[in-house]
C-alpha cells in the first residue's frame, strides 16, 4: 500500500538521524500592534532551553526569525482558511536528543524527506516536552500580559512538526491511525419498550437535573478527555444527591454488616462508622450501594475506585493518555447507579 502511494524502502546502510521540532502558531487575543511602533519579531525573539518564541503581525516574518523559513506559501489564504487575525505568537520547541532510523519507508525528492512512522519516539518526546514546558511558557506569558480589566489569551491555530537530519534535508514523519466506536444491539418488543418508557418518567423524577445534563454532554462529546470528565461528573453528582436524600429519610434503617455483594471492599469501609460522618465520595458511594443500589457488586466498586483514581490523576496534572481512559466503564457504571434510584 505504501509503495502504491509513492513510498520506497529506505536503502540498506542508510541511517537517518533526526532532531524534532514543533512550530505552534497562536492567535494573540487581547493585544494589538501599535502602528507607530509595530511589533518586531527580531527584537522580541527569545530562547531558553528547548523553547524559543516571538510575536508579530506576520506568521512568515516570525518564522523567518525563528526557523529561517516561511510557515506558509500564501499567508493571506492561510489566514482565511484558519479564520484568524494577527498578532501571532509562534513557539518553537526542539527536542535536545537525536532519534535514529535505518529501516522503514520514505519519500526522498532530494530537497526533503517524508518517512512513514519511523520516529514514533521522537514525536512522543516532542509532545511531552510541549506539555511540560511549552504550555507553561505560553500560560505564563498570558498571565503577565493580562490585567483584571484586559485579559490576554493565546489560541492555538496551527501546529507543524518537522526534523533536521544528518542528510542535510528536513524531514516529516507521517503517520496515521484508525479509531472507531461500536455498540451492541439487543432486541426489544413493544410491551417491554412501553414499560421502559413509563418507568423512564418515574426514574427521571429521582435524578438530579445536572446528572442528566452531564451524561447527555458526555454521550455527544467527541473529545475523549471531556467525555470521561463529563461522565465522572454525572457519577459524582448522582452519588452526592442520592446520599443526601438517604440521610434525610427519617425512617432510614442502617444494616449492621456489609452486604456480601460488596463485602470484598469491607476493609476500605467501616460500616460501624456513623453515616453522617461520610464525607468523601468513596464512603458515600458505599453507603448508596448498601442502602439504595441493590445491583452494585464487588466488580462495580472496583470499577469506581479505578475511575476515581483516573480522575484524580487528571486533576493532579499527571500524564494520562486519552486512548487509555476507561470511558466504557464510566458510562456503564453511570447507567447502573442511575437505574438504581428507580
Amino acid at each position: 500500500m505504501l509503495e502504491k502511494i509513492g513510498f520506497q524502502k529506505i536503502p540498506d546502510e542508510t541511517v537517518i538521524k533526526a532532531q524534532f521540532r514543533s512550530v505552534i502558531v497562536y492567535e494573540a487575543r487581547g493585544i494589538i500592534s501599535d502602528k507607530g511602533d509595530p511589533i518586531d519579531p527580531s527584537f522580541l525573539e527569545y530562547s531558553e532551553g528547548e523553547v524559543s518564541l516571538s510575536l508579530g503581525d506576520s506568521v512568515n516574518e516570525i518564522c523567518r526569525v525563528l526557523i529561517d523559513d516561511d510557515f506558509t506559501d500564501d499567508e493571506n489564504e492561510w489566514e482565511k482558511e484558519r479564520k484568524t487575525t494577527p498578532p501571532y505568537l509562534v513557539v518553537v520547541t526542539k527536542c535536545p536528543e537525536e532519534f535514529v532510523c535505518s529501516d522503514g519507508y520514505w519519500k526522498n525528492d532530494g530537497e526533503k524527506i517524508v518517512t512513514h512512522d519511523c520516529f514514533p519516539e521522537g514525536r512522543e518526546s516532542l509532545r511531552l516536552l510541549e506539555r511540560e514546558k511549552t504550555s507553561g511558557v505560553v500560560s505564563s506569558l498570558s498571565a503577565l500580559l493580562s490585567s483584571d480589566q484586559y485579559p490576554v489569551v493565546f489560541i492555538k491555530v496551527h501546529r507543524e512538526v518537522f526534523a533536521e537530519t544528518n542528510l542535510n534535508m528536513r524531514l516529516i514523519d507521517s503517520w496515521g491511525s484508525l479509531s472507531g466506536e461500536g455498540h451492541i444491539l439487543s432486541k426489544i418488543d413493544n410491551e417491554n419498550l412501553s414499560d421502559k418508557i413509563r418507568y423512564a418518567f418515574s426514574l427521571a423524577d429521582s435524578i438530579y437535573p445536572r446528572v442528566g445534563y452531564f451524561f447527555s454532554l458526555a454521550v455527544n462529546e467527541k473529545d475523549r478527555l471531556k467525555k470521561y470528565l463529563y461522565l465522572f461528573l454525572a457519577i459524582e453528582i448522582h452519588i452526592h444527591k442520592t446520599f443526601k436524600e438517604l440521610i434525610g429519610d427519617p425512617d432510614l434503617t442502617i444494616p449492621r454488616i456489609t452486604p456480601s455483594r460488596i463485602s470484598g471492599f469491607a476493609r476500605l469501609f467501616d460500616i460501624k462508622e456513623p453515616i453522617q460522618k461520610a464525607k468523601n465520595i468513596f464512603c458515600r458511594f458505599m453507603w448508596c450501594s448498601i442502602l439504595q443500589w441493590d445491583d452494585v457488586n464487588n466488580s462495580d466498586v472496583k470499577k469506581f475506585i479505578t475511575l476515581k483514581k483516573t480522575r484524580d490523576r487528571i486533576y493532579h496534572g499527571e500524564d494520562v493518555e486519552e486512548k487509555t481512559l476507561p470511558i466504557g466503564e464510566a458510562q456503564s457504571l453511570a447507567l447502573k447507579i442511575i437505574r438504581g434510584n428507580l
